[in-house]
């Protein structure tokens, strides 16, 4: 009767395991209860045979729970379950098992616990990988470049106020009065410091309110979107693609030269096709000074500068734009590129390093940005733009000499800490003491 029973509950068992794999062929659904209750159990027998093992084959007893109390086992498995349809299963590795003699070593073979490397079903499968520390590390991939696109945008929507007011301080406009201050660890004398940024912004809110703070955000927006849209337009069409090291080169001056190229020839382009735009952001800013309406709308002021000033107008200043964004371009290179191969540091290190080379090289080039502003703003029918508030120039270089001998090259520069410059107070006083006498 025993044994009958037994053939019994097999054949009921049989039936049930028939049934299982008879319903996930039919419905194609993966029934990872069963499966896992299989693993398991598998799982467990083989650290039974491994404790009696380990046991000196007492047959189990205090000897093998006091093996198994020292040595705990780690997770048996690791099962994620996923909406998709896909089972990952990552059997636990313990490095104590490979130190034993090759006679106890039983490994749990995949046959033995019945699990195929992949098994493809009807929009199910079941991948089977190793516990390896590097297939546990997620892969941090770069952002998408529309996202990066989007927040470029939005950050200069939300800072524009500040943009506006560092362009009114490059075409010379300083309507707050200065006021003086003394630095006694410093200075000896006193000197004259203008109002910061935030005064300027908030001098401009309370004359023309929160619409006259984006004067030109239009334009700007337009230059942007150009940029990101256009912007690889010449290097697509000459399939000049970014330099590729081989698999044992390392960082060399080919290296350097191609990618400076490259990053020319785009910058060269951007420049370009965005400086029409640059041109009537400037103008529609300087019409802050005198309160005017001449360029209204982004059409409308292209189509304007195009009538009057024909094709030059729409480029003016843009050979020192040009000149100086290069310049910053140059320098970042080269002195990167020296850094990198003089001095040991890491890829964070290297990044943290080209944006203080970059910031350095942006003072540097200064003068030619003033000078671009300047320029793009000259010969337009507006008060900020025309004498006496600033001289008619011929060319950019006439201008440039002219900031340096007024002192004004470096308008703007900084944005916190704004001195009259000397040369303006020595001016001044000349001209205080002839009229005195």
């Amino acid at each position: 009767m025993k044994n009958q029973y037994i053939r019994t509950e097999t054949a009921f068992g049989s039936i049930i395991s028939f049934s299982t794999k008879f319903e996930f062929f039919a419905f194609g659904e993966l029934k990872l209860r069963y499966q896992e209750n299989d693993l398991i159990m598998a799982h467990r027998e083989y650290n039974s045979r491994d404790g009696q093992s380990e046991g000196l084959g007492l047959g189990g007893g205090d000897a093998d729970n006091s093996v198994r109390m020292r040595r705990p086992t780690p997770p048996p498995l690791a099962v994620q379950h996923e909406r998709a349809g896909t089972m990952v299963v990552e059997l636990a590795v313990d490095t104590s098992r490979s130190m034993r003699p090759a006679n106890q070593q039983q490994p749990a073979d995949r046959d033995q616990l019945g699990i195929s490397p992949e098994e493809n079903c009807q929009g199910s499968e079941l991948v089977v990988a190793s516990s390896h520390p590097s297939n546990q590390i997620q892969d941090h991939r770069r952002p998408n470049q529309m996202v990066r696109f989007c927040l470029r945008v939005a950050y200069n929507a939300l800072l524009y106020p500040y943009e506006m007011a560092k362009v009114l301080i490059q075409l010379g406009h300083e309507p707050l009065q200065a006021k003086p201050f003394l630095m006694r660890l410093f200075q000896r004398r006193p000197r004259l410091f203008l109002p910061s940024v935030h005064e300027y912004v908030q001098h401009i809110q309370n004359r023309d309110g929160y619409t006259g703070m984006y004067r030109g955000l239009t334009a700007r927006l337009a230059a942007s979107i150009v940029d990101y849209l256009l912007g690889d337009l010449l290097l697509t069409a000459l399939h000049f693609a970014p330099y590729k090291r081989g698999p044992e080169e390392g960082l060399s001056f080919k290296e350097f030269l191609w990618n400076l190229t490259r990053n020319s020839l785009r910058l060269a382009t951007v420049v370009v096709i965005t400086h029409p735009f640059y041109v009537v952001m400037v103008r529609q800013i300087a019409q802050f000074v005198g309160r005017e309406h001449v360029y209204e709308g982004l059409v409308g002021s292209l189509m304007i500068v195009a009538q009057r000033e024909g094709c030059a107008g729409l480029f003016a200043g843009m050979v020192p734009r040009l000149l100086g964004e290069w310049s910053v371009l140059f320098i970042t290179s080269a002195l990167s590129h020296l850094c990198r191969r003089l001095l040991p540091m890491s890829d964070l290190q290297h990044q943290y390093n080209t944006v203080v080379i970059q910031m350095m090289a942006s003072l540097v080039a200064y003068p030619l940005e003033v000078t671009c502003a300047c320029m793009a703003g000259t010969g337009a029918p507006l008060t900020a733009c025309e004498p006496p508030s600033m001289p008619l120039y011929n060319h950019w270089v006439d201008c440039l000499a002219d900031l340096y001998a007024r002192g004004g090259q470096n308008r703007g520069a900084y944005l916190f800490w704004r001195t009259v410059p000397r040369i303006q107070l020595l001016r001044n006083k000349e001209i205080y003491t002839i009229r005195s006498s």
